[in-house]
Order: C-alpha cells, then sequence, then structure tokens
C-alpha cells in the first residue's frame, strides 16, 4: 500500500542520512576536515512502472560513462552493471523486481538488461534532471496518489 511505501521510503531515508552523518564525522576526523563527505544526499525516488525503473536503472547505470571516467558501464566498478549485466556477485545489491521480470532465464535477462544499458540514445552525455532531480517518475496521476506535488522538480 502506498502508505507502507511512504513508511518504508522515510526510514530508509532516515537511514541513510545517519550512515552518511556518521561516516562523514569519522572520515573528517581522521583527515582533519570538515564539511560533507558526499555531494549530495541520498534519495529514495518512487517510481511507476517498470519501464520508468528500467530507464533509471539505465541511468545510474551509465553515470561514470557520462562523467567521462569509465569507456563502458562495465568498467566502473562501483555501479550495479556488473551485478545485474555479468551476474558479478555483490552484498550490497539484490535483484530488482524490474530486473528479475526481464526473463525467467538468467542469461537471456542478463543481456537483455546489457543490451538495454549499452544501446545509444544519442543523449547519453548529457544529464537528465527529469530523472536525476525528480520527486516522483511517473504521471501526474501517479503524483497525485502519492500525495506529491504534480511539479517533478
Amino acid at each position: 500500500s502506498i502508505g507502507n511505501i511512504q513508511f518504508i521510503r522515510a526510514t530508509l531515508q532516515k537511514t541513510m542520512l545517519l550512515i552518511n552523518w556518521k561516516y562523514a564525522s569519522h572520515y573528517n576526523r581522521r583527515w582533519n576536515r570538515k564539511g560533507h563527505f558526499w555531494l549530495d544526499r541520498y534519495k529514495a525516488i518512487p517510481v511507476e512502472s517498470d519501464k520508468h525503473a528500467l530507464d533509471l536503472m539505465r541511468y545510474i547505470n551509465r553515470n561514470a560513462v557520462r562523467a567521462g571516467i569509465a569507456k563502458t558501464p562495465g568498467e566502473w566498478r562501483w555501479s550495479g552493471y556488473r551485478f545485474y549485466a555479468l551476474g558479478e556477485p555483490n552484498l550490497l545489491l539484490e535483484p530488482h523486481p524490474t530486473f528479475l521480470g526481464l526473463s525467467n532465464n538468467e542469461e537471456i535477462r542478463r543481456k537483455a538488461f546489457a543490451n538495454y544499458v549499452n544501446m545509444s540514445l544519442g543523449d547519453d552525455h548529457q544529464r537528465r534532471p527529469d530523472l536525476s532531480d525528480a520527486r516522483y517518475i511517473g504521471s501526474e496521476k501517479f503524483a497525485e496518489k502519492l500525495g506529491l506535488s504534480t511539479d517533478p522538480f
């Protein structure tokens, strides 16, 4: 239900805030510095559909390519790409339900994900505020159902 999703989201956001704060405090003490450790806070963005979720996963897994620090998503060891597309173990990740819905066959599912992430859209070099700055990803009706402003930014 929507209420449970909002509770889980709020709890996760508070947990991530605490982790960020504790780690930044430790890091700053150790290296005699001040300030935030990460540029942005953790974001939990409600996503309406599997199509929107795949688009978001594609965008996230191409961040290192877009930033120019990797030529392919698989080169960046801190993304989830190697977990999803190559099947590398990662204790920090669990398969997203949308990923699992790509196929019942693991090999086909991984290949479909890799093909989707790697296909060129022509705008790969550009940051997409509709995915990175949004309060929700989906329709206005979806936002209204969640009690969010229909202005996604």
